[in-house]
């Protein structure tokens, strides 16, 4: 993995040094692709079909979170600090970091410090249900191991082969995408999977998301996919205890969260 060096005590106390090539430059000279801008600048009307613009403000501070939430979550997987963050993101000559100087100087510096560090705690959370992949065939392989765990889980019943469905469907996206992280909306996943959406969503809900398979990274906005990464699970879908827990689906909340934790169902 290759890395941008800049000279001397100043690259140590930073950490640029253990961050990858394009990491570094994400923190040197920001999204110069636009790559994190996709949906920032509009939004979803209340017809949930229209896509109608954001005030700029409000679109820019968006952008600015996903640069803020991206090189997070770099730092993270580089083994890095909530100083080295915090570093990182206020030095005056890095790019990738305007968003939060810019919650500095309206809000205060508190405020700013308070900001930084709800992104890291959920960069670290996200990062710490990631595996590293370095190469696309040590991603094939991975891939290959998370279907393997898919196809010998038992799926009982109705709603078990429903959720298995969603999720064949689900690695399917991933695949194509070249990892577990990958894109997808619900009407491209209900399709892929043959179900109806109202189907979907009760195999995300009551299966897929609380015994782990699914973590939903960011929702999606007008044509623009929800971003999904795949895991191995940790309870079987057939356990008697699913009926006793709910979730809910929610946007996340100015974050990298996917959704309210689980918790008990009154008896």
């Amino acid at each position: 993995m290759s890395s941008i060096a800049v000279g001397g005590d100043h690259a140590a106390l930073l950490g640029l040094q253990y961050l990858p090539r394009a990491a570094a430059e994400l923190v040197l000279l920001g999204d110069l692709t636009g790559r994190y801008a996709a949906g920032s600048y509009s939004r979803l009307g209340s017809d949930k079909q229209s896509v109608l613009p954001r005030a700029d403000r409000q679109g820019e501070s968006e952008h600015g979170h996903r640069i803020t939430a991206a090189i997070a979550c770099h730092v993270a997987r580089a083994g890095g600090t909530l100083d080295q963050l915090t570093h990182l993101l206020m030095h005056p000559d890095h790019e990738g970091g305007h968003h939060a100087r810019t919650i500095s100087l309206r809000s205060g510096h508190g405020r700013a410090h308070d900001y930084v560090s709800r992104v890291w705690a959920s960069a670290s959370a996200a990062v710490g249900t990631t595996v590293a992949v370095e190469a696309r065939p040590h991603a094939l392989e991975d891939l290959a191991a998370v279907r393997d765990r898919i196809e010998t889980t038992p799926w009982r019943g109705e709603r078990g082969r429903t959720a298995l469905r969603v999720l064949r469907a689900h690695l399917n996206f991933a695949e194509r995408a070249g990892g577990r992280q990958h894109s997808a909306s619900e009407r491209q996943t209900a399709e892929e999977a043959g179900v109806s959406r109202q189907a979907l969503r009760n195999a995300y809900e009551s299966v897929l998301k609380p015994h782990g398979w699914l973590h939903r990274l960011r929702v999606g906005q007008g044509c623009e996919g929800s971003l999904w990464y795949l895991t191995t699970g940790h309870q079987e879908p057939g356990d008697r205890s699913l009926s006793r827990f709910h979730t809910t689906q929610c946007p996340p909340t100015g974050n990298l969260r996917s959704g309210l934790p689980l918790r008990p169902a009154r008896r």
